[in-house]
C-alpha cells in the first residue's frame, strides 16, 4: 500500500468518525410562486445512502435540515401539492447542486430552474464550471439535436452527417479543453473529482490515467466518490499492459472455456454484446483480421455482455463471427467485467503467447495491421 492510500485509509476512518457532524442548512425563497407546493431534496446521506426529504412552500419559503457526509450531488425539484390531471405535462422544475457541511441559500422568483444556489465551497466551485461550459454545452447540445434529425431521418444524409460531424469536433475539443482546465486547477474539489468520474473512467487506462488520479486531494479520495473512484482505477491496473490475465467463461455450447487453454498463441480478447453499436460495427473489421491472421497462432475470443442467449446467438450468426465466442448471460455483473472494471464497450485486450497484455483497445479500419505489428 502506497503512502497516499494509508493517508487516504486513515482520513476515511476520521471521516466517518465525525460524519454525523456534518449538518447543512438550507433556506430558499421562490418569490414569484403563490400556489401551494412543496419541495423535495434529493441527496446522500451521513452514510452514503441516497435521501429524500420535503418542505412545504410558505409564501414562497422552504427550508431543509439535515445531516450528510463529504461533498455530493443533490437535487431540490419543485411540485405541485395537487398534480392537475386536465393539465399538460410540463418539464419537471429541478437544479442539481453540491450539498455538504454548511448553509445554504436558494433565490429565485418562480423556478428552482433559474435559482441561484450559493454556500459553500463545493457548490462555488460547480457555479464556476457550470459559467465556463454553459455556452459550449448550449452549442454542443444544437449540434448533437441537428445531427439526430439527420442520422434517424428515413432517408440518411450522409453529406450533412459527415459535415455536422466536422463542426462538432472542435466544440468538443473546447469542451474537453476546459473540462481538463478546471481538473488540473481545482484539486481539491468534490466536484472535480464527479468530473473526473464521469468523464475520464469509462475506460481506464493505468498508463494515462493517474495524471487525473493522483492530483486528487487525500480528502477528496477519502469521500464516498473517492473510494469508488480508487475501486474503478485498481480494478482497470489489472487488466494493465503487462499484467497477465486469465478467466473462465460457458462457450456457446456451455463448455466451460478457459483462456490460459490458448496459451501459445496472440490472443484478441474482445469484449461486446449485441445490443452495442460501436461493437457490432467493429465486427467486419475483426472478421477481416481473424481471416488474415488465424493461420498465423492468433485467435479471437468474444466475451459478450448480452443477457439474453437469444439475442447474443443472433448477432454472432449475423455479424458471421467465425471464432470462440463466451458469455454467462449476467451483462456488467459477469465476473469478468466486475474483476477488470469493464463499465463501457467495446474494449479488448491483446494478449501474448505467454498470457500477458501487450496491447489495448486496438480497432478501426486497419486493426489487422496493428495486431500483426505485435506479432513476432
Amino acid at each position: 500500500m502506497t503512502i497516499k492510500n494509508i493517508v487516504t485509509a486513515l482520513l476515511m476512518l476520521i471521516a466517518a468518525s465525525s460524519m454525523a457532524q456534518d449538518k447543512f442548512e438550507i433556506k430558499g425563497r421562490l418569490s414569484g410562486v403563490k400556489k401551494a407546493g412543496k419541495v423535495i431534496l434529493t441527496y446522500v446521506d451521513s452514510q452514503g445512502k441516497s435521501a429524500r426529504d420535503s418542505s412545504l412552500l410558505k409564501n414562497g419559503k422552504f427550508m431543509f435540515k439535515g445531516t450528510t457526509a463529504f461533498g455530493n450531488k443533490a437535487h431540490l425539484s419543485l411540485v405541485p401539492l395537487e398534480r392537475d390531471s386536465t393539465q399538460k405535462r410540463t418539464m419537471p422544475d429541478y437544479q442539481q447542486f453540491y450539498l455538504e457541511k454548511g448553509k445554504y441559500k436558494v433565490v429565485a422568483t418562480d423556478s428552482l430552474t433559474k435559482a441561484r444556489i450559493t454556500g459553500t465551497q463545493a457548490q462555488s466551485d460547480f457555479n464556476a464550471y457550470n459559467l465556463r461550459t454553459a455556452d459550449l454545452l448550449a452549442q454542443f447540445k444544437d449540434i448533437s439535436d441537428r445531427f439526430s434529425k439527420v442520422y434517424y431521418a428515413k432517408e440518411k444524409d450522409t453529406v450533412a452527417i459527415k459535415a455536422i460531424q466536422a463542426e462538432a469536433r472542435p466544440v468538443h475539443a473546447r469542451i474537453e479543453a476546459v473540462l481538463d482546465s478546471f481538473i488540473f486547477s481545482h484539486p481539491d474539489s468534490y466536484v472535480t473529482l464527479d468530473l473526473i468520474l464521469d468523464n475520464k473512467t469509462a475506460v481506464i487506462d493505468p498508463a494515462t490515467f493517474g495524471k487525473y488520479y493522483d492530483l486528487l486531494s487525500e480528502r477528496v479520495l477519502a469521500s464516498f466518490n473517492g473510494q469508488k473512484l480508487t475501486q474503478k482505477y485498481d480494478k482497470a491496473k489489472n487488466i494493465a499492459i503487462g499484467k497477465a490475465v486469465d478467466f473462465e467463461q460457458p462457450d456457446i455450447e456451455g463448455n466451460t472455456f478457459k483462456l490460459s487453454s490458448l496459451k501459445g498463441k496472440y490472443v484478441l480478447v474482445d469484449f461486446w454484446a449485441s445490443w452495442c453499436a460501436p461493437c457490432r460495427a467493429e465486427n467486419p473489421h475483426l472478421l477481416k483480421t481473424y481471416n488474415e491472421l488465424k493461420d498465423k497462432n492468433f485467435e479471437i475470443v468474444g466475451v459478450s455482455l448480452d443477457e439474453s442467449k437469444a439475442a447474443w446467438l443472433k448477432a454472432v450468426e449475423q455479424d458471421g463471427m467465425p471464432w470462440i465466442q463466451v458469455s454467462d448471460l449476467k451483462g456488467f455483473k459477469t465476473d469478468i467485467a466486475v474483476k477488470y472494471g469493464i463499465t463501457a464497450i467495446p474494449q479488448n485486450f491483446l494478449i501474448n503467447p505467454e498470457g500477458v497484455i501487450i496491447a489495448k483497445d486496438l480497432r478501426g479500419e486497419n486493426v489487422n495491421k496493428m495486431i500483426a505489428s505485435y506479432m513476432k
